[in-house]
């Protein structure tokens, strides 16, 4: 893999990991609220949340890299 695909996939997974740590905050925020136009929302925040995260992860691995498949919350934890 040549340096700029490894720093192209360096951005991307942090990008990966942004995402995914939006999916599980309004998912979260989903589960916890009562309002049902609000819990609609953020139920759709955290799927299009989701969906960028599968998109970011395609690239990554296009670009011949391993995508990162946690959230920072997670990964700490480890």
């Amino acid at each position: 893999m040549t340096d700029v695909n490894k720093e192209a996939v360096s951005i991307l997974n942090h990008l990966i990991e942004v995402s995914k740590d939006g999916q599980e905050g309004f998912k979260t925020c989903a589960e916890d609220i009562k309002h049902p136009e609000l819990k609609a929302l953020f139920a759709k925040r955290s799927s299009d949340c989701a969906a960028a995260a599968a998109e970011l992860q395609a690239e990554v691995r296009k670009l011949g890299g391993d995508p990162e498949t946690s959230t920072s919350v997670r990964s700490e934890e480890h």
